[in-house]
């Protein structure tokens, strides 16, 4: 940490695969395991293709329904990328009905003990993602909605990252400038959009694949003072 820099006053954090693990691995095969399933094509680029359809759309999603009809979509394709297609009808519609379920977004490790701690320390937070009106139940229903004092969601907003514009709707909304905030989050599109934004990017890798970044969120707090 810079001690000449301001200290800051904010943490944004995104949340596919920064708060929310979003990987297949964690979500999608214990419900495969559970009914003998297997996939018979690579999941990881399934996953890929997948995530780049939801990317394409998920700025229209700007109420439940449009939103639900995206997620089984993109269940459907994932699904049939890894060579479920005999399931894939029957799976995304299960997926869907139990969108509230908690196990469909499991925390990363330390995410919420994280969030506290950062909290305890008397910061604001905010999270900052590119992601449908489902969010803020999404949130509510894992136990980390009321940790933030805001929500910038790119489809409510009509604003995605790595436009700094969303940043800069957290920034305003908590009342703090720019370099007084820091942003965790596991993309380019994190890094790009908080530097354009004028805030310190931490760079956070859940999968712990990235020798550049933090591999353990509650690292987080050892950059801050």
């Amino acid at each position: 940490m810079d001690r000449a820099a301001p200290r800051p006053a904010a943490v944004l954090f995104d949340v596919g695969n920064t708060l929310i693990l979003a990987s297949p691995r964690f979500w999608l095969f214990p419900l495969l395991a559970e009914r003998g399933l297997k996939p018979t094509r690579d999941p990881r680029a399934a996953a890929l293709e997948a995530f780049r359809f939801y990317e394409a759309h998920h700025l229209l999603a700007r109420n439940l329904e449009t939103a639900l009809g995206l997620w089984r979509e993109f269940h459907r394709r994932l699904l049939v990328g890894m060579g479920l297609e005999a399931h894939a009808e029957a799976l995304s519609a299960e997926l869907i009905a139990r969108w509230r379920d908690p196990r469909i977004w499991p925390l990363a490790p330390g995410a919420e003990a994280t969030l506290k701690a950062l909290t305890e320390r008397g910061y604001l937070l905010a999270a900052v993602s590119n992601w449908d009106a489902t969010l803020p139940e999404i949130l509510e229903v894992v136990g980390l909605r009321s940790y933030f004092q805001h929500l910038a969601v790119s489809a409510l907003s009509g604003v995605a990252k790595p436009d700094p514009r969303l940043f800069q709707e957290a920034l305003s909304a908590l009342g703090v400038a720019p370099e007084e905030a820091v942003h965790v989050g596991d993309a380019e599109a994190d890094l790009l959009g908080a530097e354009a934004a004028g805030v310190r990017p931490l760079l956070f890798d859940p999968l712990g694949e990235n020798p550049r970044a933090l591999h353990r969120l509650e690292g987080v707090l050892d950059y801050l003072p």
